[in-house]
Order: structure tokens, then C-alpha cells, then sequence
């Protein structure tokens, strides 16, 4: 059995690892998708749709059930008390789907498979609403719109928020900035290296931009599409290294805003940097281990469902009652920064990793909520959109 094989196999037999889970394979259209709803606490799953060709069924389900964990956690994190949306009484729990294949650019194809997908999103009645991720685009939501209303990340014109990528990189800009603060004892990014891997994606080429602006020098690495990571390398004045060397990059900032495991047994010993701080989910391949990893090594690592919360909590926005309002939801994105500070300082006092604390602060949340629906004998606050 593969270690993929194995952590599987162990999720599975956890009582821990989800509520609920969907396995669909539809012949007709050739969609392989899961769904997983990891923790519907605090309302209902909120996670957006990767589609992404994993190489095996049991890579694309650990994945998926790694990917549905950050995002209870995100959204704990990410709605606090003090946020626009829980004065208004909208709070989420995490989930999210895996499409195991390439994604199609036959249209006709593509919207058979969307459609048949929605279908599984609406038999879920409202417990799962999903959005963008990576391989999925605005025009996907639309498509899947016609069957099922448990969609966001629509267009504006819809009454939605778009794409959330500018909304994940603003946060991360916002969490670098604690990050900086609590390193380098300054707020700017003048001067300061920072090395993006993944400069090419939706919210690296975006951050980069961000970044180029404010003055920071630039050091990228794409994908697969290298001709897209050598445009927006020219247009910003990034210094383009090979995917595999981008890690040993002498910077301030390793930001890992490409596919999750990055930062693992392999990587950590290479990287010269004092902080890690990216749009990438699960940048962490064993959280808990290389978190500590990291923090041993005298390196401030931001934890993924901390930092890029910003494009769930603009999506999350448009189940806010008075509608969506991109002024309401950057004001919570820019929280970020402050919960940011709490997770640092707390994480020095106690000398323990951010991601540790980090963890605890979102457990601790859902912990509370599930005691005071025991104590009151009723189901917790879990507001459920009456329409996306």
C-alpha cells in the first residue's frame, strides 16, 4: 500500500477526519468527483472546487480531506466576533471538493460535468456551498448556477464577489505585514526580497504585483506554464529560477503560493528565509512535524488557513444578508492582520509554533459553540443561506 494508500486508509477509520463524505463516478459524462464535509459546527460547509488530474483516486481524497480540515479551520479563524459577517449572524464550517482529471476545455464537455457535479452539490440541500479553486473560474460557477443555488464566487452582476484571488492576496499582504512586523520590526516590504513560488498562478502573479509596487525585489517560479511565469517575471522585474531552485533563494519571504506539500522533509532544510508566509493551501506536508520544523530553525511560518483566508471570507460575503459589498468584506479581509498578531505573540510567549497556536485558537472556537448547543439543548448557530 502507498503512503497515500495508508493515510487514506487512516482518515477513513478516524471519526475525526470528516462529517460526511461523497463519491460520485458518473459514467455518462466521465466525472470523478468527492465531496467532503469536515466540520458543519459553526453553519454550513463552505470550500471551494479543485479540479486538478491526481495522479491516483487515494492522492485526490487525501487531498480533499486535508484541504476540507483547513477550511473549518480558516473559517473559524477567519469569522471571528468582531468580523462584519458574525455581527450579522453568517458563520460557516469547512468542506470542499476534489474533480480527479484534467479539466476539459471541450465546452460542451465541460459543461456536461459541471452540470452532473452541481447536481451533487444540490442533493446536499445547502449543508456544502462551493466556489472557485484551482482548475475552476467564475464561468464554472455561472454554468453551475442553472442547477444549483448552493454556488458562490459569481460574477458581480449576479450580486456576486468574482474571482477571490485579489481578495486571497490582499490578506496575504496583510499577513506578511504582521509577519514583518514581528521579524524585521518594520511594516514595508522596501527592499525586502521575497521569493514567490507559483508567481504565474491567480494569486501569485497578483501578490507579485502587489509586492513589485510597494518595493520589494522578486524572485519567482511557475509550473507547468513557464511562458506565463516569464511574462509577469518581466512585467514586475522578478528574477526567474527553475521550480526546484527556488528554494534555496537567499530572501526574507519564501512564499508558497503554488500546490500544497511544499514545505516538507525535502524543502525545509534548503530554504534561507525568515519567514514563510503564501497563498498555497496545506503548504505544510506533515503540519504539525514541519511546523516545528520550521520553528526550530528560526523560521516564521504563517499557517496557510490563517493568511490566505481572504478569498473564502470575500466569497463568504456574498451570503451576507444585505448583499454582497466589497467595502464590508475587505474591512474583515484586512483583519487578517490582527489575527495575525494575536497567533504571533501568543506563539512567542508560549515558544511554540504559529501553526500550533493557530489550531488551538480555531478549535477552541468550534469547542465553545458545540458546548453552549449542549448546555441550551439546540442545535448550535449554524445560519444557512436561503439563496447564493
Amino acid at each position: 500500500m502507498t503512503d497515500f494508500g495508508k493515510t487514506l486508509v487512516e482518515r477513513l477509520e478516524s471519526r475525526e477526519s470528516f462529517e460526511r463524505m461523497v463519491i460520485v463516478n458518473d459514467e455518462r459524462t466521465g466525472l470523478e468527483v468527492s465531496v467532503v464535509i469536515h466540520d458543519t459546527t459553526l453553519g454550513p460547509a463552505l470550500g471551494g472546487t479543485r479540479w486538478y488530474p491526481f495522479p491516483t483516486r487515494a492522492e485526490a481524497l487525501v487531498d480533499n480531506q486535508r484541504l476540507a480540515r483547513d477550511m473549518t479551520y480558516k473559517l473559524a479563524l477567519a469569522v471571528g466576533d468582531d468580523t462584519e459577517l458574525a455581527q450579522a449572524g453568517v458563520s460557516f464550517g469547512g468542506g470542499k471538493a476534489v474533480i480527479r482529471g484534467q479539466p476539459t476545455q471541450d465546452k460542451d464537455r465541460r459543461k456536461e460535468q459541471l452540470q452532473a457535479y452541481a447536481a451533487v452539490i444540490d442533493s446536499l440541500a445547502g449543508r456544502f456551498v462551493t466556489s472557485v479553486d484551482v482548475g475552476t473560474s467564475v464561468e464554472d460557477m455561472i454554468t453551475m448556477k442553472k442547477v444549483t443555488k448552493w454556488v458562490a464566487g459569481l460574477p458581480k452582476e449576479m450580486g456576486g464577489s468574482d474571482d477571490p484571488s485579489p481578495a486571497t492576496a490582499h490578506g496575504v499582504v496583510w499577513g506578511m505585514i504582521a509577519c514583518l512586523e514581528a521579524v524585521f520590526d518594520t511594516d514595508s516590504f522596501r527592499g525586502k526580497t521575497v521569493a514567490i513560488q507559483g508567481i504565474a498562478g491567480k494569486v501569485g502573479s497578483i501578490l507579485a504585483r502587489d509586492l513589485a509596487r510597494q518595493g520589494a525585489i522578486l524572485i519567482g517560479s511557475g509550473g507547468v506554464n513557464q511562458s506565463a511565469a516569464q511574462k509577469i517575471a518581466t512585467e514586475v522585474g522578478a528574477k526567474l529560477v527553475p521550480p526546484d531552485e527556488i528554494y534555496e533563494q537567499q530572501c526574507d519571504v519564501f512564499a508558497a503560493c503554488a500546490l500544497g506539500g511544499t514545505l516538507n522533509d525535502n524543502t525545509i532544510p534548503r530554504l534561507r528565509c525568515r519567514i514563510t508566509a503564501g497563498g498555497a493551501n496545506n503548504q505544510l506536508w506533515e503540519p504539525t512535524r514541519h511546523a516545528t520544523m520550521l520553528h526550530d530553525r528560526g523560521i516564521l511560518h504563517a499557517p496557510a488557513f490563517w493568511i490566505n483566508g481572504g478569498g473564502v471570507i470575500n466569497v463568504a460575503h456574498e451570503l451576507h444578508p444585505g448583499g454582497y459589498s466589497q467595502e464590508r468584506a475587505f474591512a474583515d479581509v484586512k483583519k487578517i492582520y490582527d489575527r495575525g498578531k494575536t497567533i504571533i505573540d501568543i506563539s512567542r510567549k508560549e515558544k511554540v509554533p504559529p501553526f500550533v497556536v493557530a489550531v488551538r485558537l480555531a478549535e477552541d472556537r468550534i469547542r465553545k459553540v458545540k458546548k453552549t448547543a449542549r448546555e441550551e439543548h439546540v442545535d448550535g448557530p449554524r445560519h444557512r443561506p436561503s439563496a447564493v
